[in-house]
């Protein structure tokens, strides 16, 4: 094993792997350190603890899952003709089905990591705000400025995500969809 110029992004790209398959507790930092291709030393040298590795593949990841999510629900509104807004749920459904997935890894992260300020939750939590910020940002864009119908789509996000992660149910993103679309023309409406 070596110090590679690279070991930081190897590290982080181990910890979202393996923490996303085997759960943070249950990903020592010797099977981070292997999967990395460095040593632990390495590992403690960049990053000084697992909670501060585990915290900032999170950050990194939400970076990527963010940009991903609107992106890919803008094209597929464009595609369909529909709100992104409610082709966010297109992407959700299509990301439960085509990879073997345990849903949203912030949302497992916040739930493993219950304590409040830890590195790892506070991370979680960070990704979790800020894609309500994309929720209410897709619905904005439809001309509808409701705080209360965003908070109420972005857990239906959420939803999607936990059922569709627990059961290995994609379908669980569609049935959010149809219920954001009932809220969101009874807004229209009124």
């Amino acid at each position: 094993m070596t110090d590679r110029p690279n070991a930081h992004d190897a590290l982080l790209a181990a910890t979202n792997e393996l923490t996303y398959e085997h759960g943070i507790v249950g990903t020592g930092v010797d099977a981070i350190a292997a999967r990395a291709g460095v040593t632990k030393r390495t590992l403690y040298q960049h990053f000084g603890s697992k909670d501060r590795l585990v915290a900032e593949a999170l950050r990194d990841r939400n970076r990527r899952a963010l940009l991903v999510l609107e992106t890919n629900a803008r094209r597929r509104a464009e595609e369909s003709g529909e709100p992104a807004i409610l082709a966010l749920f297109d992407v959700i459904e299509n990301a439960l089905r085509t990879r073997t997935t345990a849903g949203c890894a912030f949302i497992n992260a916040a739930l493993e990591i219950n304590r409040p300020g830890h590195p790892v939750r506070e991370a979680a939590l960070a990704h979790l705000h800020a894609r309500e910020g994309l929720v209410h940002q897709l619905l904005t864009e439809t001309g509808v400025d409701d705080a209360a119908l965003s908070a109420q789509l972005a857990l239906l996000v959420d939803g999607a995500y936990a059922m569709g992660g627990s059961r290995r149910d994609p379908t669980a993103a569609r049935h959010a969809k149809a219920a954001a679309a009932v809220l969101i023309a009874r807004r229209e409406a009124s």
